[in-house]
């Protein structure tokens, strides 16, 4: 077994029009979350680095690379933001090999990275598990979502 890890970028709130909030920042998601209709409301605008699968997973390099494709649009990322009422954050989802002898990941954040976050008022979650993820799996607590894939 190995490590497994994802990187995404979300913006959330109870209700807004995802598709609104692509054309005002010029940016398509990865995927696009709705929360099931027995839970509260919670929508989900996602731009993820995709999961990967390895010994090591290194979170520096996979974040650097994901807030390269958003810091381009920083400024429409935060106006959205406050104009929409959205939430914004960088989460990390990573599944840890039971196995002693896999190395844990690396886990950190550059500069770039932090600066960026600040400017669009985002915080940073990190999940771990011991586990792999069951095939299908939603990462981020959306148990029984809807999802789109764009």
């Amino acid at each position: 077994m190995t490590n497994q890890g994802e990187v995404y970028f979300a913006l959330f709130a109870d209700a807004f029009d995802p598709d609104e909030l692509s054309r005002r920042i010029g940016i398509q998601p990865t995927s696009i979350q709705r929360s099931p209709p027995h839970r509260a409301p919670l929508v989900c605008w996602m731009l993820s680095s995709g999961r990967v699968a390895g010994d090591l997973i290194d979170i520096y390099e996979r974040s650097s690379k994901l807030i390269a494709q958003l810091r381009p649009h920083a400024e429409r990322i935060a106006a959205a933001r406050r104009d929409m009422n959205l939430e914004a954050n960088l989460q990390v989802v990573l599944w840890i090999a039971l196995e002693d002898s896999v190395p844990m990941p690396a886990i950190g954040f550059d500069p770039e990275c932090i600066a960026f976050l600040s400017a669009v008022g985002a915080s940073v979650d990190v999940d771990t598990y011991r586990t792999a993820p069951l095939p299908g799996a939603a990462p981020n607590g959306f148990g029984g979502a809807t999802s789109r894939s764009i």
